[in-house]
C-alpha cells in the first residue's frame, strides 16, 4: 500500500491536479450562486468556455495513460 500511495503521490500534487482542484472550486462557487431555474448566468458560461479553451488537450490523454 505504501508503495502505491508513493506512486499517487506526484499526481496528487501535479500542477494539473491542482488547477482542476482550483477550477472545482470556481465552478461550484457559480453554481451555488445560480437559483438553477432558467438559463446558467452568462458569467457560468464564460467561466466554462475561458476552462475549455485553455485546458491542454492532452491532459486527457495523460490522465489515461496514468490509468493501470
Amino acid at each position: 500500500m505504501l508503495e502505491e500511495l508513493a506512486r499517487m503521490r506526484p499526481h496528487d500534487e501535479s500542477p494539473k491536479t491542482l488547477r482542476a482542484m482550483a477550477a472545482k472550486r470556481e465552478l461550484e462557487a457559480l453554481v451555488a450562486s445560480w437559483d438553477g431555474e432558467g438559463e446558467p448566468p452568462a458569467s457560468m458560461l464564460a467561466w466554462a468556455s475561458s476552462f475549455l479553451a485553455s485546458w491542454p488537450v492532452d491532459s486527457v490523454a495523460d490522465l489515461r495513460a496514468d490509468l493501470p
